[in-house]
């Protein structure tokens, strides 16, 4: 008897553990099938403030627009190695209405299967950032919500101004100012990120203000002079007997995704061959430095040639070297901000 009993006991025991295990499965489709919203908006969140995005180089926001599909994140880091720092290239074209649709929004930065709703929004402590895209919080707290501090990281500007001139003046005829980026000093792996000078992903922005310090004041009646064309060269100094090439360009088409050149606040193409008073700007956009195939052994050179038929109207010329020195490129500080990621 007590064989019989001990058998029957385990096969009970056997038999009751089986529909134990079976129970919840049973059940599963009863259970409710909530969404974390707070785990979906600090996902998205990571992905935004720790992520530069993919591609890197080039930048996914260089293919803002006709080239959208190409993107597969949008990530606002600059670097993956500087975590809440953000390059302000990425943040403009983020958050830049015309360039994307909901859709893009969900499927390159929140990552879902579900059709989320989002609310996205940057403010700089400054107020210079005012951003927002997205659909209007619902009421109440329906939606999960994450808020990041963060810092935005700006482009260089170099400011070539009237303290200048006892630098970068000559009696020679035809003048050639020239602005040199020297690529392996510019991309220095022991500088941070955070503080790097990178034309790869920030606009390199060159301005030449006070522009009558430079006049050839050796005539009674100085006039002004006249800036013939903007070209660019390069040169890799690794390879046998180095030296600068032009760089083939659409110099007379203005194409305001590659760069910008304003003479006296009026826009004009890399051949403008016109006169200059006061000052002259010029943004070389990533866009245009990514179809110059330069590497981190490349130096740079934009020059600004100045010619007149009769007499030398400026004695501008000499190198500018566009580095870390900061009377020759003023980096702007990191600035603060704050951005938020609501998802429902």
């Amino acid at each position: 008897m007590s064989l019989d009993f001990l058998a029957g006991f385990t096969i009970f025991m056997l038999a009751l553990i089986m529909v134990v295990s079976m129970v919840p499965g049973l059940l599963a489709g009863l259970q409710s099938s909530g969404i974390d919203y707070d785990a979906v908006a600090y996902r998205t969140g990571v992905i935004l403030v720790e992520d530069p995005g993919w591609p890197v180089y080039p930048p996914w926001e260089m293919k803002a627009g006709a080239y959208k599909d190409e993107i597969e994140r949008m990530g606002l880091a600059a670097s993956k190695e500087t975590p809440n720092i953000l390059l302000s290239t990425k943040v403009d074209a983020f958050f830049n209405g015309t360039f994307f649709a909901s859709e893009d929004y969900r499927s390159k930065a929140i990552f879902g299967d579900i059709p989320y709703s989002y609310n996205f929004s940057l403010r700089s402590e400054d107020g210079t950032y005012n951003n927002a895209t997205g659909d209007p919080l619902p009421p109440g707290y329906g939606y999960g919500y994450i808020r990041r501090a963060v810092k935005i990281k700006e482009p260089g500007v170099a400011v070539i101004n009237g303290s200048f001139a006892p630098q970068y003046t000559s009696s020679t005829a035809n003048q050639e100012f020239i602005v040199r980026l020297n690529f392996s000093q510019l991309l220095d792996p022991e500088r941070g990120p955070a503080y790097r000078i990178d034309p790869r992903t920030e606009p390199v922005s060159i301005t030449i203000t006070d522009f009558g310090a430079y006049r050839n004041m050796t005539l009674p009646t100085p006039e002004n002079a006249t800036l013939k064309n903007v070209t660019f060269w390069k040169m890799d100094p690794t390879v046998p007997m180095p030296r600068f090439t032009r760089i083939p360009f659409s110099y007379n088409t203005e194409d305001p995704d590659l760069y910008t050149l304003f003479i006296d606040g009026n826009q004009n193409n890399l051949v403008p061959d016109t006169e200059v008073s006061e000052n002259i700007s010029l943004v070389l956009k990533p866009a245009a430095t990514s179809i110059f195939t330069l590497d981190q052994n490349s130096i740079l050179e934009v020059r600004f040639n100045f010619e007149d038929d009769d007499y030398p109207h400026t004695n501008i010329t000499g190198i500018h070297h566009y580095d870390y020195n900061t009377t020759n490129v003023t980096c702007p500080p990191l600035k603060p901000a704050v951005l938020e990621v609501a998802i429902w």
